[in-house]
């Protein structure tokens, strides 16, 4: 009966051999240079990975070798006609004329101050300050419709009456609000630098304001943080305002009709900041 028994286990090993040995050499090559020198996956054709490894990952497989480069330059139509360049201008060819071409669509951005180009990726970008103030476009939004600013020198005072001139780390500029034919508005305004303080500086305006011949104060606080009217008997139909707003002091001279413009003028560059 043991006999039977190692008989039984020794031929199931048998069979297991050549099974194996069957399975081998239905599926696998016999020898792995034909594999090198061939080109053959040892792998059935459903999981040969060889031509999805040739895959140009980029797209470039979408178009064939043996077209010629006309074929896509010529899909670039639309886009000169979006960006309103030609052919000549729109290709940047290399030496070779047949070679790929580049598309330039790139706008290049210029300072308004420094007429330099501006790239916030260069290494000697700096930040342009934009200086809030007062602007052409707050003018019309206040409702002086038409009107424009241009420079004029404050000669050393405010409104001609209140001296400045002396005033210490402290920057001056004087506006005019004018259409092409009528003078609307006079505006100043006081940069006050890191060596003085604006709360000073606007107390010292206060104070010469109120100390002028035949002129008072008139302490409203309406605009901005602090504000004050400088009222003339001489100059009755003219208004005189001061008003401090963060680290600015501003100023405005104008004839009386045009308070309600003024008033939303100054409404506008509170709100700025």
């Amino acid at each position: 009966m043991r006999k039977f028994t190692i008989f039984t286990v020794i031929l199931t090993v048998l069979v297991l051999v050549v099974a194996a040995e069957v399975i081998v050499d239905s599926y696998l090559p016999h020898d792995n240079e034909d594999v090198a020198d061939n080109g053959r996956s040892p792998l059935p054709d459903s999981l040969d990975l060889s031509k999805t490894m040739e895959t140009n990952l980029l797209g470039s497989d979408l178009v064939s070798s043996e077209e010629p480069v006309e074929s896509f330059s010529s899909g670039f139509d639309l886009v000169y006609e979006e960006i309103g360049l030609s052919e000549s201008e729109g290709l940047e060819r290399g030496s070779d004329e047949s070679g790929p071409v580049e598309v330039k669509t790139e706008v290049p951005i210029y300072s308004a101050t420094t007429g330099t180009e501006l790239d916030f990726e260069d290494e000697n970008y700096q930040t342009v300050n934009h200086d809030v103030y007062f602007r052409d476009d707050q003018l019309k939004s206040a409702g002086f419709v038409g009107a424009n600013l241009s420079q004029e020198d404050h000669n050393g005072f405010l409104f001609k009456t209140v001296y400045i001139d002396d005033l210490y780390d402290v920057e001056v500029s004087k506006s005019l609000i004018q259409t092409s034919t009528e003078l609307l508005a006079k505006g100043y305004v006081f940069k006050v630098g890191s060596l003085s303080s604006v709360n000073e500086v606007y107390e010292v305006l206060k104070v010469r304001a109120a100390q002028g011949l035949d002129s008072e104060i008139n302490e409203t606080n309406e605009f901005g943080d602090a504000s004050f009217y400088m009222n003339d008997a001489r100059r009755t139909d003219v208004a005189f305002l001061v008003f401090r707003v963060s680290g600015l002091i501003y100023g405005f001279s104008y004839p009386k009709e045009y308070h309600p413009q003024i008033k939303n003028l100054a409404l506008l560059i509170d709100y700025e900041f």
